[in-house]
């Protein structure tokens, strides 16, 4: 059977993702600032 994971970063006042999210993209405007720390974490050089 396959295993499926799944990483979600949050920031403390719980947002997933800038405004204006649309598919083209889905993390919204600046929302690569939220999860720039995740990067640097060893875990997710794991």
């Amino acid at each position: 059977m396959s295993k499926v994971t799944c990483q979600i970063s949050i920031s403390l006042d719980g947002f997933v993702a800038g405004p204006n999210q649309s598919l083209a993209n889905p993390i919204g405007e600046g929302g690569m600032r939220l999860h720039e720390w995740v990067f640097t974490t060893a875990s997710w050089r794991e």
